[in-house]
């Protein structure tokens, strides 16, 4: 085949890049489903031409909806938008926005069926994919609980029970992608002793899982000292700390500072989270404050070009 033929086809790298499947899922696929079918250069460079880069991104798209490989790579292309058809379809219109919405999707708590406020949460999940789900849905419905349980409407044991079924559903999503043990940047995610909420970090796990970050979670109340070690051990280029908003802001600033001098330079640490203070913290070389969850993937890009 001319290379005049094949000059707008990209290679298995730019693939990776543009559809965030992995190089070695990709191979699998071809081996597994016979799906891609890449052509080969003089050099035997798997090379994939423009229709089979868009069923590879119709069926990523359809994997961050929740549907399983085998469900969806072997479809052909008609298939496959017969499916994001119907997933559009089944779609809400910017989705769960108000007050009302959030609690009426809360009433399976209130009456304790654990089941039905699974399938609850996975249907939002499926309409939206993982990524609109946990920033337009999940965060915003956990501030819901909060508020509730202030007003003593939500009891402990009920925000205990919802914590419990988020976290069951997001581990089986992040669980499910498919994510590049090689890519970089990788990362750890850990709280700071005394910051006992976990949710934000598996909401961020998973979203930096949808960017092909490979994620080395700690769970929650790592010591300073540990992070520092654990950071090396694992070769993390970054390590990512979660903060909610009963974070103390003094006990904060000073971990931070006690953090971040003793990381290697070379490991950027990134905090966010619901803390209000994180936003007066003193502007620190090597420690970057994500405001919301919708800026982790500029973070990434940005960590990348770099």
């Amino acid at each position: 085949m001319s290379q005049a033929d094949t000059s707008a086809w990209l290679n298995i790298a730019a693939v990776e890049r543009d559809t965030g499947l992995s190089k070695d899922l990709l191979r699998v696929w071809e081996r597994r489903y016979g799906f891609p079918q890449p052509e080969r250069d003089a050099n035997g460079v798997r090379l994939y031409p423009a229709e089979q880069m868009q069923r590879l991104r119709d069926i990523k798209r359809l994997l961050d909806a929740g549907q399983r490989p085998h469900q969806v790579v072997g479809l052909p292309a008609a298939d496959l938008q017969q499916r994001l058809s119907l997933l559009q379809a089944q779609a809400v219109p910017r989705g769960v926005t108000t007050v009302a919405d959030f609690d009426e999707l809360l009433q399976p708590l209130l009456a304790h069926d654990a089941t039905a406020l699974h399938g609850a949460l996975q249907s939002e999940l499926l309409r939206r994919g993982l990524a609109a789900y946990v920033q337009e849905v999940l965060a915003p419905l956990i501030h819901r609980v909060g508020v509730l349980w202030s007003e003593g409407r939500v009891r402990i044991h009920e925000e205990h029970l919802f914590s419990e079924v988020v976290q069951q559903q997001l581990r089986r999503a992040i669980g499910m992608l498919p994510v590049d043990a090689d890519a970089r940047p990788r990362v750890l995610l850990s709280t700071l002793p005394g910051e006992e909420h976990g949710l934000g970090l598996l909401m961020v796990q998973a979203l930096l899982s949808l960017e092909n970050c490979p994620c080395v979670s700690l769970g929650l109340q790592t010591p300073v000292a540990e992070l520092v070690e654990a950071a090396q051990r694992q070769g993390a280029d970054v390590l990512a700390l979660s903060c909610s908003a009963y974070a103390r802001a003094n006990g904060l600033s000073q971990d931070l500072t006690r953090l971040r001098e003793a990381l290697p330079v070379e490991v950027e640490l990134w905090v966010g989270g619901g803390a209000p203070h994180l936003r007066r913290l003193r502007p620190v070389p090597g420690l970057r404050v994500i405001d919301g969850l919708q800026a982790l993937a500029p973070a990434v890009a940005q960590w990348r070009k770099r």
